[in-house]
């Protein structure tokens, strides 16, 4: 499975979780198997919030991604990962490496609240 986390510049898993998932300077994509690390991959955010043609889950349907950890995300990211298919999960504000080894251990709380427009259509 493939997992994007919004970070900083740095990104890599010393990179610190970026507040905002759409502004994100880059996002750290980790590869887990058998719930180990397998492999870890920086992309820079060159999305539509910068300039770029795509839009931020653009970039990460092109990297197979299908789990999103994030500090924040508002109404209208959470509805277009949801309708895209991503699994949503929350996280604080700290070092990548903590996050995936939290996340491989089930203790990340899904994103949940408000039905988005795809949800409510099933």
């Amino acid at each position: 499975m493939k997992v994007a986390v919004p970070t900083d510049s740095k990104g890599g898993l010393e990179g610190i979780v970026f507040n905002h998932f759409g502004m994100a300077p880059s996002y750290t994509i980790v590869e887990i198997i058998d719930n180990k690390i397998s492999k870890v991959e920086v992309i820079e955010n060159n999305s539509d919030h910068f300039g770029g043609s795509e839009s931020p889950v653009d970039l990460l349907l092109k990297k197979n991604v299908g789990i999103v950890i994030c500090s924040n995300l508002g109404p209208r990211a959470m509805e277009v990962l949801t309708c895209q298919g991503f699994d949503l999960f929350f996280t604080k504000r700290e070092k990548v490496q903590g996050v995936i080894d939290k996340f491989i251990k089930g203790d990340l709380e899904r994103f949940s609240g408000r039905k988005t427009s795809c949800s409510a259509q099933k």
